[in-house]
C-alpha cells in the first residue's frame, strides 16, 4: 500500500503500490506436466497467461549445427552426431509410447541430447548419467524389463531397405 515509482508513473494520486509488466517484457515459464507436485500451481497458471506446448519432437532442430544471432555455435557438434541423437531420440520416444501409461507427456526432448557436448558424443554416458535416471522415475511401479526395453530402442540400429 506505499507508494511507489510505478504510482508516479500511472499517475495514481493515492499511492496504492501499483506493480506491472511493461510490455516489452516476456515471462517464459516451463512446467512439466507430469509434475504433480505443483498442481495446483499448475492450474493457477494455465488460467492467467498463454500457453504453447513444446513436444520433444518440436525441438528436434536444436541438436544441429548453427549459429546463433551473436555468432556463437549452438546444436552439436556436426550433423551426423545431430543425426545419430535425433534418430535415437525418436527410438526411445517411441518406445516410451508403447508403455502403457506413458505417453507424449513423457518423452525424452533435444535438451537431453544436447548434453552430449559434454561426454565427446558418447551415448552411453549421456543414458547413464541424465536418460536412465528419469525413465527409472517414469516406472516406478511398473513391472521390471521396461528400462531394459526403453534402452534396447536407445541403442538400436536401424536397418537398411534390405533389413540388414
Amino acid at each position: 500500500t506505499k507508494s511507489n515509482v510505478f504510482d508516479k508513473l500511472l499517475g495514481d494520486k493515492n499511492n496504492h503500490g501499483h506493480f506491472f509488466v511493461p510490455e516489452n517484457v516476456y515471462i517464459i515459464g516451463t512446467m512439466n506436466d507430469i509434475d504433480r507436485s505443483v498442481e495446483s500451481m499448475d492450474f493457477a497458471f494455465r488460467r492467467r497467461f498463454t500457453w504453447a506446448e513444446v513436444k520433444a519432437s518440436d525441438t528436434v532442430d536444436m541438436l544441429y549445427p548453427s549459429t546463433n544471432e551473436n555468432g556463437e555455435s549452438t546444436g552439436l557438434e556436426s550433423k551426423e552426431l545431430a543425426d545419430e541423437a535425433k534418430r535415437r531420440m525418436e527410438n526411445l520416444n517411441n518406445a516410451i509410447s508403447e508403455i502403457g501409461g506413458l505417453n507424449e507427456a513423457y518423452h525424452i526432448g533435444a535438451s537431453y541430447f544436447l548434453k552430449l557436448k559434454n561426454y565427446d558424443g558418447d551415448f552411453g554416458c549421456l543414458w547413464e548419467y541424465h536418460i536412465k535416471g528419469i525413465l527409472q522415475e517414469y516406472l516406478r511401479g511398473n513391472p521390471n524389463g521396461k528400462l531394459d526395453d526403453l534402452k534396447a530402442a536407445y541403442d538400436r540400429e536401424e536397418k537398411n531397405k534390405d533389413g540388414e
